[in-house]
Parts: structure tokens; sequence; C-alpha cells
């Protein structure tokens, strides 16, 4: 999957998920009232790109492998790596004298060596202020050391599938080998979204830090650099989920960021703006981009493409000149959620398969009765229950498609004949203490067992009987808990 997503982003990288940028346009001739419109020149970024996240499909690209400095979104990687370590969030840590070792002019949360506190603090405190001393003290408490943590930096990003990447420290600070580019950024925030710490982090607005330094304990409460989370600044984006902010002089500002609206979450990324606004605008434009790109598809079709997976089912007992070989096709009856739909990108067969995908892995069928024949058509067999990305639930009844017969049961060989094979003389002759009396014992035992035979059927299908009431009663029960949920509601 990694390798998949990989491969996906580096063909619209290549290729472009946009036109290249059209002469004369600029980031002032763009209009929010036309997000669908977006062109690279009206980004103020050097180098951008904006990708589904659930699928890794590019939906926008603008140079987006080239080589560029990524300057503190090198955190991204620094994090996933501290969460995916084998130090528990409520361990207490105790800072390194590493974390001191930062170049003059770096951001910090701070933390001294000697500080003891939470891993989860110290992660929190890290990103959200882009702690350069929370970097070190981090690579140093996974790994021993900043360089054997920076190895594993590179290791990480070359098993995700990033080719354009290379790591000298844990924090981003400037160094002329240290770099990346907005695909593999995009790969590795997409990786590192998949972890749902790694997610409550960088959402987080702010965070209450508690610290013992010098035996005296204190919490101060450090606020998050990416201002699409505060709610109380000029630059706040409702949708916004993370991720990173960075800083230098030689890479721009820079931003990788997230964001989730009725389903849909994108990931960007804009690399290289000459103001610290420009980074907000650009990663608006491109979600606002981004959500315009999909449609609605209904729950119902997308798991009609998974009918053989869902719906498809074997009846035991079948009659052996069934048509079929007994397999059976369900049909699908909404009884909650009949007018469900998903956002899937438009014309994107990898996000529709990706939809499908998670609609199947998140099925419960509720089977009513056995599988067995006969089966009626229409006859209603089970219960399929399925949870929607916004929360919501679909249901429908799975009725059978057509009817399937049970086997007939074998045919008993006449008595007579019997008795005729297994005596050499005619029955009318035989001799006292001949087989007589064991032919009528064997008589009535076979019409006992005949008898109970007929009685067991009859039962089975009043047994049958009582479970399509039982099911009818269910679903006039459900339609008139529906009618009097819109009822109440309105």
């Amino acid at each position: 999957m990694k390798r998949a997503i990989a491969v996906i982003l580096l063909l619209a990288a290549l290729l472009g998920a946009v036109p290249a940028r059209a002469e004369g346009v600029a980031p002032s001739d763009y209009n929010m009232q036309t997000p669908w419109d977006l062109q690279a020149g009206h980004l103020f970024a050097q180098s951008a790109l904006l990708i589904d996240e659930d699928s890794g499909v590019a939906l926008f690209s603008k140079d987006a492998g080239i080589r560029m400095y990524p300057a503190s979104t090198t955190k991204i990687m620094t994090l996933l790596l501290a969460l995916e370590s084998d130090i528990g969030l409520d361990e207490r840590v105790t800072i390194p004298a590493e974390a001191a070792d930062v170049p003059k002019g770096s951001s910090v949360i701070p933390v001294e060596p000697g500080d003891v506190m939470s891993f989860r603090d110290l992660l929190y405190g890290f990103m959200l202020s882009s702690g350069n001393d929370g970097a070190n003290a981090i690579a140093v408490l996974v790994d021993g050391s900043i360089s054997a943590f920076v190895a594993r930096m590179n290791q990480k990003a070359e098993t995700l599938g990033c080719t354009g990447t290379h790591f000298v420290n844990a924090h981003g600070y400037h160094d002329p080998k240290h770099y990346t580019t907005a695909r593999d950024l995009a790969i590795m925030a997409c990786a590192a979204m998949r972890n749902a710490d790694f997610r409550a982090i960088v959402a987080a607005p702010s965070w209450d830090m508690t610290v013992t330094r010098n035996g005296k304990t204190g919490t101060g409460t450090i606020i998050s650099r990416n201002s699409l989370l505060q709610s109380d600044e000029k630059y706040y984006y409702a949708d916004c989920t993370g991720i990173k902010t960075g800083h230098h002089s030689a890479a721009g500002w820079c931003f990788v960021g997230s964001a989730e609206r009725d389903g849909m979450r994108l990931i960007c990324v804009v690399l290289n703006c000459e103001k610290e606004a420009d980074k907000w605008y650009d990663a608006a434009r491109l979600f606002e981009y981004g959500f315009t790109r999909y449609a609605d598809v209904p729950v119902r079709e997308i798991l009609e493409r998974a009918k053989d997976d869902l719906t498809g089912v074997s009846i035991e007992n079948a009659a052996s000149d069934d048509p079929n070989g007994g397999t059976l096709n369900l049909d699908l009856a909404p009884t909650e959620g009949a007018d469900a739909t998903v956002k899937v990108i438009s014309d994107s067969a990898d996000s529709l398969a990706q939809a499908t995908d998670r609609l199947k892995a998140s099925a419960q069928i509720e089977w009513l009765r056995p599988l067995t024949a006969p089966v009626e058509a229409g006859e209603a067999l089970g219960m399929l229950h399925c949870a929607l990305p916004d929360g919501t639930t679909f249901a429908a009844q799975l009725t059978a498609s057509r009817a399937v017969a049970a086997e007939a049961a074998h045919a008993e060989m006449p008595v007579a004949t019997v008795l005729t094979e297994e005596t050499s003389e005619p029955a009318q002759e035989a001799r006292p203490g001949s087989m007589r009396p064991f032919a009528i014992l064997l008589c009535a035992l076979l019409a006992l067992c005949a008898g109970v035979i007929v009685v067991l059927i009859l039962l089975e299908r009043k047994r049958q009987q009582a479970r399509r009431r039982a099911a009818q009663r269910r679903r006039r029960q459900q339609a008139n808990r529906n009618a009097a949920s819109k009822n109440a509601r309105k």
C-alpha cells in the first residue's frame, strides 16, 4: 500500500495533477468564488502538492518533485518515529544533555537537561512549539544518540518510498544536505496520519505541559504555531486538522497541512513562500480546490460493486440440479440510510475502489436463519449494517434473488424386492423360522422412520413460517420507528 501511494504521487508530481502554470497568472488573480479554477500561478509557494489522504491520489501539483529544504516540517518524521518507539506516552522521561545542543536562534519549547515530564508532554510541547531542543531530546531518548535517530529517519523515509529526501538532523535547522520534496513530505504525512496519537497531537491548538525542574513541578500552556487551528486568528480554517509549520531563511515559509470535511480528508504541502501569510493563503486555496474534486456516490451503488464478497452466499442442502450449484446472490433492500452517499474523487477508479474497500471492511451481517434450502424468492435471510465515514449508518435487508429448492430424499427400495433378493425361494413358500418375522419388523421400522421424517418436515415448515412472520413484524416495527422518528424531527 505504501509503495502504491508513493508511485501514484510520483506520477502525479511528474505529469502534473493540474495544468502547468498559465502565462500571466498571479496569486492576486485567484478568485475565492471559483475555487475549482485554481491554477499553479495562483499559489505563492515555489513547490506545492495536494493529495487525498485516504487513497494517496494527487489532486493538484506544482513542481512537487523538485528538491527543497523542509525546515521544521522535518518534525513530522521525528514525531512519527517517537510514537513508533517503545516509550509509552505516560512514561516519565528525563531530558538529556543533548537538548541544549541546538543552533543559535533555534525555536525551543523550552526544556532543560534534567527536566522530568511525561513523554506525552514532551511530544506535544516539541510539536506545537516546534522546539529544536525537544527534537534532540526525543532523538536521544528513542535511539541513544542523535546520529542513530537520524539514520532511522532516513531508513524510514526510504521504506515509505521517499526518493528525494535526506535528513541530517531531527529538527530541520538548515543544512545543505538536509532536503526533501513536496511529494515526499506528502508521503510522510500520509503515513503519520494513520497513527491516532499523531493525529491528536498535530490537531491540538494548545497543550498544558507539566514539567518537574529542580524538584519543583509547574504547568505551562504551549500554543500551536499552526494559525489555521487558532479560532481567534485571521487565518483560522475550521476544517483544518494539522499538521506542521516550518521556516528558515533558505527554506522560506513552509507548511504541511491536513483538513477534513464531510468524510473528505486532504493533505497539502506548500514550500518556500516569501511571507508567512502566503503559506496560510496557499493552504486554504488548495483545500478549497480539493473539496470541489469530490462527488457524492450512493452507498447502495458502492455496495453493489462488492456484491460477490458481501452478498454472495452458498446455500446448504441445495438440489443437485440447482443451476448455480446452490450459490445465491442476495438483493439489498435499504431500511436505514437509503439515500446515504459517500464522497469519492470524481473520475478516479482508485478513489472508488478505496471507498468500496472501506465499506466492505465496516459491513456486518446478521443472519435471520440458517442458509439452508429450501429458500423462497424474496425471502429475507439477513440484515446488513454498514458504518459510513460521516458517522451515520446504512442498513439493508438481504433478500433471496431467486428460489433454491432442497435436495429430494432418497427413495426407499420396495420391501418385496428386498425380500426377493434376500431369499432363494418364493416368499409364499418360506418355511417357519425363515426371514418373514425379520421382514415384518423391518417394515415396521421403516414405516416408523418415514413417519418421523414427515413430522420433522412439517415442524421445519412451521418454524420457517414463524421466522418469516417474525421478520415481517420486525420490518413493520422498523418502518413504524422510522416514521415516528421523522415525525418527531418535524
